[in-house]
């Protein structure tokens, strides 16, 4: 964004949204890293971001993709070096692979403790993935022909990084918030595969859900509740954010569904983020929370859900993350 020209302002203020963030109380930064040393997101541009976060006094946290580009809970693209390989070789790639990004990102200065290993994995990673719908919500099916094959890509990924850092601990990232039957299946049975799962990770989009009940905070808190309970270990929040306005279209055009008592407008968004932040650092259940790319405005799927407006003017949710 920066290097097309864009620019974030506090109200007629030039800011650096990241120092912006730190002196609101937060503490965290999510950097996403795609395979590739040169071009966005790769690990150039990921470890200029993570050094930027550090100097602001954030502690970067890593999300290794193992994916050239996007992918999510409906897509899981290997690189294309690894595509036509065993997934024995495939596995041996990726432990060279996360040995050689961390060993270089620490070489650069950056400290890095917490590693996400895929983002939104609920059906696959690095090319392991179900593409079909019925077979994806088939506990049966996924059990015996995916997770297996997703295992040795996780233990791999853990590995690589391990020999670099032998404190870090791991987020397994799932995007089903409101499936919490088929994200404990999966974290149990990656752990009992020998995979670490330190840290449960969710995403929480709560107006993409067309269920009133599924939105709320309170259902959120039930649900990380559960978790936290049957696995021992507290939830961190990977992804979530609140839509400014009900006027946008796009990818996410759907993700309209009020929660009940924030409206979607600034200070609906404000207020929501208020509540989120009051109640993660309240609960025992909860790691932390990261509100998904404030920053990225210009970009027009994503205007909506910014902290900044589609001119770069910081929202009044901005100020929603001091304690």
């Amino acid at each position: 964004m920066a290097r097309r020209g864009q620019t974030w302002k506090d109200g007629t203020n030039p800011v650096d949204p990241i120092q912006l963030f730190a002196e609101q109380g937060c503490r965290l930064a999510r950097i996403r890293l795609w395979v590739g040393d040169t071009g966005v997101s790769k690990l150039d541009e990921a470890t200029e971001t993570a050094l930027r976060a550090q100097r602001a006094g954030l502690q970067p946290y890593l999300v290794i993709f193992l994916s050239e580009d996007w992918a999510d809970m409906v897509k899981q693209p290997a690189p294309a070096a690894w595509r036509e390989i065993s997934l024995e070789a495939k596995a041996a790639a990726v432990e060279a692979y996360t040995e050689r990004i961390v060993s270089r990102m620490r070489e650069q200065g950056v400290s890095l403790e917490l590693f996400e290993i895929g983002n939104e994995i609920d059906f696959g990673i690095c090319g392991e993935f179900e593409e079909e719908w019925p077979k994806r919500v088939s506990l049966e099916y996924m059990q015996q022909r995916i997770w297996p094959r997703m295992t040795p890509i996780l233990k791999a990924a853990q590995a690589g990084v391990l020999k670099v850092q032998p404190k870090a601990k791991f987020v397994i990232h799932l995007a089903q918030w409101n499936k919490p039957d088929y994200c404990l299946a999966f974290w149990k049975h990656q752990r009992l595969s020998g995979v670490r799962v330190d840290v449960p990770g969710l995403s929480y989009f709560p107006t993409s859900s067309k269920e009133p009940n599924e939105r709320s905070l309170r259902y959120l808190q039930t649900q990380v509740d559960r978790i936290h309970s049957e696995l021992g270990s507290p939830v961190l929040i990977c992804e979530t954010a609140y839509p400014a306005t009900a006027d946008f279209g796009g990818q996410f055009a759907d993700w309209k569904h009020a929660v009940e008592g924030y409206p979607l407008s600034e200070e609906g968004q404000a207020l929501w983020v208020v509540d989120l932040a009051r109640m993660v650092r309240s609960s025992r259940s909860f790691v932390g929370a990261v509100y998904w790319s404030p920053e990225w405005y210009g970009g027009g799927l994503w205007d909506t859900f910014a902290l900044f407006d589609s001119q770069g003017v910081a929202r009044p949710g901005v100020r929603s993350f001091r304690p």
